[in-house]
């Protein structure tokens, strides 16, 4: 209803504040302190709407939008700054184990210039330090620039969840803008599900109820009303409708006010659960590394003593300067092993993947708020879909109806003559004053007839008076700019029926009410006959209607039951129940709302894909069973069950049914939620979807929430992980897809962990290339269909497969072999009397290209390896949809071209030495045996699978 003008402002307002009677300062004392006497004094919001130059009725006008910010404010809260470049950086130099690695370095460099081994070497002792140092930069500089630019991606994600539309009216039309748009002065339509967007006073309430715990603590609802005039920002709108006057936007609002207090933190800290596995086996193989760097260092170190116990006389000067070198170089090679066991590249390879693949998915519809939500919908095993909008199209026209009696069952005439007047007025004013929706003109260029805004259903019933030609517009202006609506019972999905009372020219006042076709048919006691006349509604003529209603149902149709009822006045409007007994029938219509042409195939796709499909709606069984057996999801002995049956059932009776459960009609939010948590108990992983305020409990409920970017209200869109933009069920089946990708990319990047005999700074290049630039190459593959096609990723399903271990042994064994039978031998096969393969070597020795050769072939190994990981099922085809991935490609040649200059030019700085073409094509061959290699354990893991039944 309208609010109470009050009594006139007391407070005398002059224009002193850019053209505005009220400032800043009042604005917020008033709802800082929230009184209804300072209010009044005001002359409540119609003495406010004058002091901001704005019109109730009609809002703002379009261009006051900059002026009104400059005055009052953006719409805008603060946000903690994006950290710099150079911070993460020192953050990333904080690592213990490379500070330990420096402090390392430096020592070898003052003791290589001060003591060197030989006097000749001294002009290059202060190179292996230094080279040191810089690569430890290198991997530092890679660290921070990944965190500054996973910063900013999650912040742009953010910023595309914050998106939220709003109804202003401006220029007295109503239209949406973002939430950032609403300006101090605008009047704002609020309804429920919606979330406050500023500080305000209310205009117009209808059964108006806020969840202020966001601010208060206090979980009660709040009702507005004359008493109860504020709306805060940041509360939700849990019940009824209204319109706010905005006085307070922004860091002045009390939301802004209380952000401006704490330490707002935008960034995803919280691990994701492949990032908790990969952290935990990160772990595990430090411990390993650790071990291995001792053992290493103890091995050194005893291999020296027994030398220098061998080569010195005994009572000679056995210590010297050079000697606390050597040892400080076995510290630094033993501190590198565990810089290098350690593999940071897979959570690092879980971040890239997660950030490619949330940008991505925006692509497909899927706007991701919750990152965890990415992996976890590579593993979902049941997905509970609504039906309207997300199955269908959501695009809904009265296509049959009973009217007074008159079956319209082809379709609907074109206008109302032969109608009785008195039929006409109930059905027109029925339906034109008991709905939010309206119809807009088109956007131009559109083939749309109408541009809907509201509920596409309501839409449809306003369709049909056009059809009829009929205009709704003037008869709904008749109520609401006359103040002739006396109360509102607004829709709710577990009341399934909306209603108003206004009061009619004569003063009387009347209910019109429409909902679920057996709900509103249940209270009526009379029908209107299509001569007007009014008569009681038999159990037989009840029957009737019912089997129209049931005959609609079963060809896939949506119906709705419409009624009205003259009131006494004396009425508890309170108890809404009792207010619409005794009701009037007026007419029963079927709406079709067309199947998406694409569901059929998505629905093939997930039960290929190992997923079970069932509907949860709030329809007729009837009308649920058509459509879901058009679209695949209801099938063979599959069940159909109704939510109040479905709610009286024990848990063992809902386990004993849920493998054939395919339909739930008539349900409740509580009972999808009552679904969703046995459904989890049986330890399922389950993707749930919804758009109604009372979804939220399911949606928090499910592994993975799923609301509805169109028809989804803002309390869904808070409680869900994945919004999906278009309403569209092929879209989900498009987030499974990307889910999985990440689970498949991500193991990739880790399966060819193993190190040989090399230097600290080729260690360290190493590392570069075996975690961090595979993680870049491997983890942003993009998707292929065939994903879709195995079963879902275990709950606790292991991230290193049988599978993946035969390979990593495999690749590790034949590593082994070569580098170390090169390491050994090499001087024997390569290098004779200090000639490397014929060829002199004047300037270097056997052993420096001999290790430059071991050096250089491993890397090589990497290299190719690379290309086996892409695929690590066992699949025939490495080099899959290989042109696609652009990144791959550039890493791989970018890591190739890189080791050629490290080699040929960096000489004492790399510990290397240049290599002669056929040098260099022995290092590559071995490197590229590494995939003919990879296609015999294939074949190994194909039979080992095929006659041990593993299961991957």
């Amino acid at each position: 209803m309208p609010r109470d003008s009050g009594k006139s402002a007391n407070i005398e307002l002059q224009e002193n504040y850019g053209g505005y009677s009220v400032t800043l300062q009042q604005l917020d004392e008033l709802l800082e302190s929230r009184d209804v006497l300072a209010l009044r004094e005001f002359g409540n919001a119609e003495g406010l709407a004058k002091a901001l130059k704005t019109d109730l009725r009609n809002g703002i006008h379009h261009g006051e939008e900059t002026d009104r910010q400059s005055h009052f404010g953006k719409n805008e809260y603060p946000k903690k700054p994006l950290v710099p470049l150079w911070k993460l950086f020192l953050e990333a130099l904080k690592e213990p184990l490379l500070i330990i690695l420096m402090v390392l370095a430096v020592i070898s460099i003052v003791l290589g210039v001060a003591f060197p081994e030989r006097e000749e070497d001294r002009k290059f002792g202060w190179i292996e330090g230094a080279a040191i140092i810089v690569a430890v930069l290198i991997v530092s500089s890679v660290a921070s620039i990944n965190d500054w630019q996973k910063e900013r991606k999650f912040r742009e994600l953010s910023k595309e969840s914050a998106d939220i539309k709003i109804k202003v009216i401006r220029d007295g039309e109503s239209q949406t803008v973002q939430i950032a748009s609403i300006v101090v002065g605008d009047v704002v339509e609020i309804e429920q599900g919606d979330q406050v967007p500023a500080d305000g006073v209310i205009i117009e309430f209808h059964d108006l109820k806020t969840d202020e715990s966001v601010m208060t603590g206090e979980t009660d609802l709040i009702k507005k009303n004359d008493e109860t005039p504020f709306l805060l920002s940041g509360t939700v709108v849990a019940e009824g409708y209204g319109r706010m006057l905005v006085t307070c936007v922004g860091v002045n609002s009390e939301w802004g006010k209380t952000l401006a207090k704490i330490t707002q933190d935008d960034d995803e800290d919280d691990k994701t659960p492949l990032e908790a596995k990969l952290d935990k086996l990160a772990t595990l193989i430090g411990k390993f590394g650790v071990g291995f760097a001792v053992a290493t260092f103890l091995v050194l170190l005893a291999g020296w003593l027994i030398k220098k116990v061998y080569e010195t006389n005994v009572g000679k000067d056995v210590w010297s300067a050079a000697d606390i070198s050597t040892m400080v170089g076995f510290i630094i090679i033993s501190v590198t092993i565990v810089v290098v066991a350690v593999p940071e590249g897979l959570p690092l390879a879980v971040t890239i993947s997660l950030a490619y693949s949330v940008k991505k998915m925006m692509k497909d519809n899927n706007l991701v708020r919750h990152l965890a939500a990415c992996e976890t919908m590579g593993g979902a095993t049941n997905i509970c879909s609504d039906k309207t909008g997300t199955l269908t199209l959501n695009e809904m026209r009265v296509v049959k109806a009973v009217i007074a009696g008159d079956e319209y069952l082809d379709g609907l005439p074109d206008n109302t003559d032969g109608m009785n007047e008195e039929v006409v007025q109930v059905l027109s004013h029925g339906i034109s004053v008991n709905s939010k929706a309206s119809l807009n003109k088109p956007k131009t260029g559109s083939l749309k007839e109408y541009e809907v805004s509201g509920n596409k259903t309501e839409a449809s019933l306003l369709i049909m008076l056009k059809d009829l030609g009929i205009d709704y517009v003037p008869i709904r202006k008749h109520y609401t700019e006359n103040d002739k609506i006396e109360k509102l019972y607004t829709f709710s999905s577990a009341k399934k029926r909306m209603a108003v009372i206004v009061r009619t020219d004569t003063g009387a006042h009347r209910l019109y009410l429409k909902g679920a076709s057996e709900i509103v048919l249940g209270v009526c006691s009379q029908q209107i006959l299509k001569n007007g006349s009014v008569v009681p509604l038999t159990e037989q003529q009840k029957k009737k209607w019912m089997e129209d209603i049931e005959s609609m149902a079963s060809q896939g149709l949506r119906t709705l039951t419409l009624a009205y009822k003259d009131l006494q006045g004396n009425e508890d409007y309170e108890n809404q129940e009792a207010v619409e007994f005794g009701s009037t029938l007026i007419a029963i219509v079927g709406i079709k709302d067309p199947l998406r042409v694409e569901v059929i195939d998505a629905v093939k796709q997930c039960k290929k894909s190992g997923i079970f499909v069932r509907m949860v709606t709030g329809d007729n069984v009837l009308t649920a069973q058509h459509i879901a057996r058009e679209c695949g999801i209801l099938f063979g002995d599959g069940i159909a069950i109704e939510g109040p049956n479905f709610r009286k059932m024990s848990d063992d009776e809902i386990d004993e049914i849920l493998p054939r459960l395919q339909v739930m009609a008539r349900s409740s939010p509580s009972d999808k939620h009552k679904l969703v948590s046995r459904l989890r108990a049986l330890g399922e992983v389950v993707a749930v979807t919804g758009d109604g305020t009372n979804d939220g409990p399911a949606l928090k409920e499910a592994d993975v929430g799923l609301s509805m970017g169109i028809a989804g209200t803002q309390i869904a869109k808070e409680a869900s992980d994945i919004i999906i933009m278009d309403d569209n069920f092929s879209s989900i089946v498009k987030s499974v897809l990307w889910g999985r990708t990440i689970y498949e990319n991500i193991p990739g990047s880790h399966s060819k962990h193993m190190d040989p005999p090399l230097t600290a700074v080729q260690l360290l290049w190493v590392n570069l290339i075996m975690d961090t630039f595979a993680a870049l190459a491997l983890a942003t593959e993009p998707p292929i269909p065939e994903l879709l096609d195995r079963k879902p990723y275990g709950r606790h399903d292991s991230l290193i497969t049988k599978n993946m271990w035969v390979h990593i042994i495999g690749q590790g064994l034949y590593q082994l072999v070569i580098l170390l039978g090169l390491y050994y031998t090499g001087y024997q096969y390569l290098c004779v009397n200090g000639k490397c393969l014929a060829e002199a070597v004047d300037a270097y020795s056997a052993a420096e290209v001999n290790n430059t050769i071991v050096f250089n072939s491993f890397v090589f190994c990497q290299l190719f390896n690379e290309l086996n990981s892409r695929k690590i099922n066992n699949e025939w085809n490495i080099f899959q949809s290989i042109h696609k991935s652009w990144m791959f490609i550039l890493i791989f040649f970018f890591t190739g071209g890189m080791q050629a200059i490290i080699v040929q030019f960096c000489g004492r700085f790399t510990n290397t030495v240049p290599l002669n073409w056929y040098q260099w094509l022995i290092c590559i061959a071995l490197g590229v045996v590494c995939i003919p290699f990879s296609y015999m354990l294939r074949l190994v893991g194909r039979l080992l699978t095929k006659f041990l039944k593993w299961d991957k």
